[in-house]
């Protein structure tokens, strides 16, 4: 991916998905974050708060268990950067609950 295009990171209020969205943004991307609720600022306000940020980053409200809430902001992107991940550590199946769904795009 080049300079200057858009990319789309999906669970950027993550750890690792802060951090990606940080260079990103260094690099002069700009950057379509989706976040479960991008009005809850105490998730999102780390996001907002990074260099550059006023004028390459959106939030975007998008949720795995919601089919299609990623379509609109990875609509157009140059690249995709899937981070997100549900947290379930009680899963009695983990491989079939968690990681193929996940893999799967669903």
């Amino acid at each position: 991916v080049c300079q200057k295009e858009t990319v789309c990171v999906t669970g950027a209020s993550g750890f690792i998905g802060s951090w990606l969205v940080m260079r990103l943004l260094e690099r002069g991307y700009f950057v379509r974050a989706t976040v479960r609720d991008p009005g809850n600022l105490k998730k999102v306000q780390h996001l907002l708060d990074l260099p550059n940020a006023k004028t390459q980053l959106t939030l975007w409200k998008a949720d795995l268990s919601d089919e299609g809430s990623y379509d609109d902001a990875i609509n157009g992107c140059d690249g995709v950067f899937h981070i997100a991940t549900p947290m379930d550590f009680e899963s009695k199946d983990p491989e079939n609950e968690v990681i193929k769904p996940r893999v799967n795009g669903n």
